[in-house]
């Protein structure tokens, strides 16, 4: 198989799993419905962001050490599992609360911190350094060139970046929000549900 070929089989399988719905794309989707476009944008580079540092630790072989050390692997599920059910815990418990003004929101919801949500998020669901370390241990061999596994995680943060980039300037749009102010009560509550849903999944396959 030609490297050009395994180049455009990771970036295929990437995108496709990139754009399955996750944590991450429920936390740029809430905050690109109820912030400005600047903080949803930070958002979804902060998510992109997360998934390039898995994609480079499995590169560099992380994914046989979590593999080997179970107990590690385990204490990382457990611990993002609990910040994915923390935060919606929290979705649920400001589903009332009003949106603040415009000016409100652009200085009490930086870019600086939606980046943060959206990194810290997608930083916080192991799994996905499973998912690189399969891709690359499947489509790597040995002799692969570095060039070859640079252009890949190149690939994973472009699918990434630019997956997320779209999701936040459609669910920023006016009418989105609009639609969002209106049944701010009920997405805060799907979405929070989602988060729980997501976070306690990730706690149960402790037992797989």
């Amino acid at each position: 198989m030609s490297y050009t070929l395994t180049l455009l089989g990771i970036g295929t399988i990437h995108l496709l799993a990139a754009m399955s719905p996750g944590p991450a794309f429920v936390v740029v989707t809430r905050v690109s419905a109820g912030q400005t476009r600047r903080a949803a944008l930070a958002a979804a580079l902060g998510c992109a962001s997360a998934a390039l540092v898995w994609a480079l630790a499995a590169s560099l072989g992380m994914h046989l050490l979590l593999t080997e050390a179970a107990w590690l692997y385990g204490t990382l599920r457990l611990a993002g599992g609990a910040y994915l059910v923390w935060l919606g815990i929290q979705s649920w418990r400001h589903a009332k609360s009003p949106l603040a003004p415009a000016e409100a929101k652009t200085s009490g919801f930086g870019g600086w911190r939606a980046w943060r949500l959206g990194f810290s998020v997608n930083i916080a669901n192991p799994k996905v350094i499973v998912f690189f370390g399969s891709i690359f241990v499947a489509l790597f061999a040995p002799e692969t060139p570095l060039w070859v596994r640079v252009a890949a995680l190149a690939i994973v943060a472009v699918n990434e970046s630019l997956w997320f980039c779209c999701v936040a300037l459609v669910f920023s749009a006016r009418p989105v929000q609009a639609a969002y102010r209106r049944l701010k009560l009920w997405i805060e509550r799907v979405m929070g549900s989602a988060m729980i849903l997501f976070g306690v999944r990730l706690i149960a396959s402790l037992r797989a």
